[in-house]
This record gives C-alpha cells, structure tokens and sequence, in this order.
C-alpha cells in the first residue's frame, strides 16, 4: 500500500477533484500516486523535534516514551501539553503508511506549548496526551545495519502493519495479520477495564469477550499461536491502551488517511465516526454490568466530539465531511476506547492525493482536532452540543454507512484465520 500526502494545495483541488470523480469509493486507504517519503520526517527527526520542542516550551510540554518497544527496538515517543483536570488523548499513524498525520500531529503539539492566550487556556484545563507516530517500524523501520527492514516477501516500509514476521509459512496466522510482516495494529487494542493486556480478538470476537488475559506476550521472541490465548501480542497497541489507563481521556482522537472517496461528484476531504461497538457491550453485561451504561456515555461524548468537528469544518469551503463506513470490531481503537467510556473518534482524512499536493487537508485535520480541545477546555461535558445532531450533520458518502459485522473476510477461530495474505488487499479493511 503507498504513502499518501494529505496536503492540499488550493490551486489544485479543482483539479484534484475532477480527477476522481470517475473512481469508486475506496473507504480504506490511502492509495495514491505519492510514494516519497523524502519531505517527511523520519523516526530521528520526529524524536528530535519532539524533543527539540519540549526544551523550547519552557515546561508546557513535556516528552516521554511508551512502556513497549517496537519489535524493530525503536521507542515510542509521546508528549504532554497542559496539566489540567481533563485528559484528551490523541493518536496518529498506526497504520506506517499513512503519515502525513503524524507532521500534524506534531505541529498541533507545538501550537499547544505556545505563549498565546488560547493555547494557554488549553493548558490550563485539559492534559493532551499526543502520540504522533505510533507505528515506528511501519514507516521507516531499519535493521542494526541502517537499512530498511524487509517482510517476507522482501518489501521494504512504509506498509500498513507493525514489523512482527513470526508467522511467515504457510498455515493459520493471527486475526488481522499480513503474513511474513506483521500486525494491523488499530484491530489489536483491549476494550475491557480491567484486562489492559487483553488479546481482542481471542478467541473471537463474537464471543471472546469473557476472557481477561494477563499477560503481554513478548513479540520479539519466538511466539507460537497458542500464545495469543495469553494475551495481546502488539506492543504498540499495548503503549495506546496504557496511556488511556493513565490518563483516562474524556476524548481520544485517532487520526488517519482514508483512500479517494467521492461523494455526488465531489471529493471527500475527511471523515468521521464514533464507537459502533454496542453489540459488544450488550454481551460485556454477562461479566461488567456497567459494561452497557459506560460505553452509551463513551459514544454520546464521541458524537458531541463530531458535532464540535461537523460545526467547525462547515465554515471551510475546502472541507467535505462525510461518514466514515467503520465496522464494529471491538479491537478497533475507535471502538475499544469507547467501551472504556472515551469520547473515542475516528478523523480520516484524504490521502492518496500526490507528491505536489499540499495545504488545506493538512488544515482540515487541524482546525478539527484545535476545535475540539477548544470546545473541551471551555466545557469538559460539551453539554452545548447535542449528540442527536451527529447523524444529522456528518452523512456517509453516496448513502454508504457503517459496516456491519466484523470487517475480516475469513472467520476467527482461537484468535487466528486460515490465511493472512488477503488482509492486505485493496477494500478488506473497514472501521479504522
């Protein structure tokens, strides 16, 4: 799958449209022509700025690494804006090749630590928990040697996937894993309170939802499995849950590249969503009776999040918003955050739009993201925005909603499928 760029440039949208209007909605992506990765920043250029950043903000930011390594080695740098009393957690790049989010991501951490009022204000009632690559290895991955690690298969990043070739032959591999390189990490994060090493997707997700493992299984040694019955194999899913356990976000934003999608003719520039795991929740009531009442309380917050997105980007000329078609995997961090009782949203903005592009998406996941920790810190409740209009407001593109049922083409069985190869294919993946 190739890199995207999700800037626009204004003296190309025109154009930019035009030229899709033939092609299909794609609802996972990207799948552009932008292969460079050269004008962004690589995993030693992230860690300084991110460092360079929290020297220069005087103590308004401060900067840490995640618990888990990559299986590559590699830390996982998060940073902190503000001490107030409301967390808000924001995530980008799980997926390697979607990238463009994790520039932004940093940009929007530095606006953060600025001197302005509104930054301030921020500060001085929300904790912005930002991790703007979560995905280390999946962007840029090298081997002790400097060069680029390599799948089976011999590809080099960026790719979808975590770096995790333990099941390369042929057999049953682990749900949502391409095989012979890794794991899609957004199916991979544990959705119950009190099993943060939970492996979601064992023994399926239908009915797996009983368990409580205890256990993080260590990828970087060998692994067979019978493991994934002990608990969650993705570190980098691990780091994401961790922080949610520490700060306990009343909002949790996760940024990603979503493939060309038309909607009437005209481009979809970002879309949307919140937590559709209440099938999940109703069968949690067997073993967590508050199961149902806080995950209702986790998606009316994450519709209010949509609304504030909804109202902000309608004064954009250049932003089309529509409904992403999520599935309703409860692994998916979208939906296991919102089990939690988070605010959890999706933000999906375009990719596969061209080396020269650039400008306004970059914007549109700003102004969105700006907007919601504005609204947050004047209102920790958003009690000014009412939920019912999220569905009024944001409309899935040429009537196609969310996905029903579980989003992977083969059945789960013990945590595994029967074949790992098409979990890379064009259209498999729904509900980032």
């Amino acid at each position: 799958m190739s890199m995207r760029n999700i800037l626009v440039a204004a003296s190309l949208a025109t154009a930019a449209a035009a030229s899709v209007q033939a092609q299909t909605t794609v609802p996972n992506g990207p799948y552009g022509d932008n292969d460079s990765i050269a004008s962004l920043r690589t995993y030693e250029q992230l860690m300084a700025a991110l460092k360079s950043s929290t020297h220069t903000s005087r103590g308004a930011m401060s900067y840490g690494v995640l618990p888990w390594k990559s299986n590559g080695g590699r830390e996982i740098p998060y940073v902190v804006v503000g001490n107030g009393p409301t967390a808000a957690l924001i995530v980008a790049q799980q997926h390697g090749d979607e990238m463009e989010t994790s520039d932004s991501a940093v940009n929007l951490a530095r606006t953060l630590a600025n001197s302005s009022a509104a930054s301030t204000a921020i500060r001085n009632a929300l904790t912005v928990v930002i991790v703007p690559r979560v995905n280390v290895d999946g962007f840029d991955g090298r081997k002790a040697d400097g060069t680029l690690i390599t799948d089976a298969q011999g590809r080099v990043p960026p790719w979808r996937q975590n770096y995790d070739l333990t099941f390369s032959a042929p057999g049953r591999v682990p749900a949502f894993y391409q095989r012979g390189r890794g794991y899609d990490i957004n199916r991979y994060h544990a959705f119950r309170p009190l099993c943060p090493l939970d492996n979601p997707n064992y023994p399926d997700i239908t009915v797996g939802v009983t368990s409580c493992e205890t256990l993080g299984v260590d990828s970087t040694q060998p692994y067979t499995l019978a493991d994934l019955a002990k608990g969650n194999p993705v570190p980098e899913a691990k780091n994401v849950r961790w922080l949610a356990d520490k700060y306990k976000p009343a909002v949790t934003l996760d940024l990603h590249h979503q493939g060309t999608r038309v909607n009437d003719g005209n481009m979809v520039t970002a879309s949307t969503l919140w937590p559709t795991a209440d099938e999940t929740a109703q069968r949690l009531l067997a073993v967590d009776p508050d199961a149902v009442t806080r995950f209702k309380q986790g998606q009316s917050m994450a519709k209010r999040v949509v609304v504030v997105i909804a109202q902000t980007l309608a004064r954009y000329p250049y932003a089309d918003l529509s409904l992403y078609p999520g599935g309703t995997e409860p692994g998916i961090s979208r939906n296991a955050y919102g089990l939690l009782g988070s605010g959890s949203v999706l933000l999906e903005l375009r990719g596969g739009i061209g080396t020269k592009s650039g400008g306004y998406i970059q914007k549109i996941g700003y102004h969105a993201a700006q907007a919601v920790l504005h609204e947050l810190a004047r209102d920790a409740s958003l009690s000014g925005f009412d939920p019912n209009q999220a569905e009024v407001l944001v409309l899935p593109a040429n009537g196609r909603g969310p996905t029903p049922g579980q989003g992977e083409s083969e059945p789960i069985a013990d945590g595994s499928v029967s074949n790992g190869d098409a979990d890379d294919a064009e259209g498999h993946h729904f509900g980032n």
